[in-house]
């Protein structure tokens, strides 16, 4: 029997009441929430040189409070854990939702769960190695003799998340375009006629994702974007 034909059995479940639905709910968020402890709790004894290495991005940090540099650490452990967690989060994402799903998308969604994970992965590392960098360097060249800047922990680290977030989010757009071109929803041809718009809602988009209101860090969001939605534009039917 067909690969294809094992995994459409393997999730084709008679109809069960709502009850036993939500109880499976459960259980795989009990799953989940494990994988994110075991990731966060082995991510733990690297968080220091992990908050370290990031720290020389801003040319070293201070702490003001006497707490912060723990939890710091913390944060740093949790996000380390969630991203290692995180394909086995996605696969009792799958597990749970693949039933609903007709056997053209459980096929698809094969590929396009690791496709992304790893463009999320892609758009974070783009944040942190390029633009952040790019970014610091910018916005530190306004200090001068007198005024000096003086960064946080807490608050350089909220500034490069907010900024990995914004870009993982960002370097997902191929993927939702591509689930909205198969479901016959959009197509390349409406998406190019109303490239004026797509364009204006990502100049918005980005003034409100980045966490600062510099133009270098809003205009670092914008022009990946429009360059990833012309890319994918390519892709689709």
């Amino acid at each position: 029997m067909p690969a294809s034909d094992l995994l459409d059995r393997a999730v084709d479940d008679p109809s069960e009441p709502l009850s036993v639905h939500l109880l499976e709910l459960r259980q795989r968020l009990i799953w989940c929430l494990g994988y994110f402890a075991a990731g966060m709790a082995l991510c733990y004894g690297w968080s220091g040189s992990l908050l370290s290495w990031l720290a020389r991005g801003a040319g070293g940090v201070v702490f003001t409070y006497p707490t912060e540099a723990f939890m710091m650490r913390l944060k740093v452990a949790a996000w380390a854990g969630f991203l290692a967690a995180l394909p086995l989060i996605l696969h009792q994402a799958w597990l749970f939702v693949a039933r609903a799903m007709n056997p053209g998308f459980r096929r698809l969604s094969l590929f396009l769960v690791p496709a992304s994970y790893f463009l999320f992965l892609a758009g974070a590392a783009a944040a942190i190695f390029f633009v952040v960098p790019t970014a610091m360097r910018f916005l530190l060249a306004f200090g001068s003799e007198e005024v000096r800047p003086l960064m946080t922990l807490s608050g350089y680290l909220d500034f490069m998340s907010g900024l990995a977030l914004s870009f993982g989010g960002v370097f997902q757009v191929p993927v939702a375009l591509f689930v909205l071109n198969r479901a016959g929803w959009v197509t390349r041809r409406g998406l190019a006629n109303r490239r004026r718009y797509v364009y204006l809602l990502t100049i918005v988009a980005a003034a409100i994702l980045t966490p600062g209101p510099d133009v270098f860090s809003q205009a670092a969001l914008a022009v990946p974007a429009v360059v990833i939605f012309e890319l994918t534009l390519l892709a689709l039917d």
